[in-house]
């Protein structure tokens, strides 16, 4: 048993957004305006870090990943970034060897 505390890791969250009534032709300023606000909120020492945009174009979905400490801080993000959220989810990084927990 290791004398160290256990350290949380951040968690990560998937951010569903509302497709723009304009369509996704912003998404890269969307995109800017979102990792800007996650790093506004860790210069202000509430730790959240933007990942990555996903964007499927064959339904038109978009969805951006987050690490964070909770929802709320990701919520606050999305917020300061002007985003349409639809809904934001806790997800699992799974490795290859990793079963899919239930």
């Amino acid at each position: 048993m290791s004398d160290q505390p256990d350290r949380q890791r951040p968690t990560r969250f998937l951010v569903e957004l509302e497709r723009p009534s304009d369509g996704w032709g912003e998404l890269q300023a969307v995109t800017a305006r979102a990792r800007a606000a996650a790093d506004q909120l860790t210069a202000e020492g509430l730790s959240v870090r933007f990942l990555r945009a996903i964007f499927v174009p064959e339904d038109g979905s978009c969805c951006f990943l987050y690490e964070a400490g909770s929802s709320e801080a990701v919520g606050e993000a999305g917020r300061r970034a002007q985003l349409a959220v639809a809904r934001i989810d806790e997800s699992v990084r799974v490795a290859q060897d990793q079963e899919v927990p239930s």
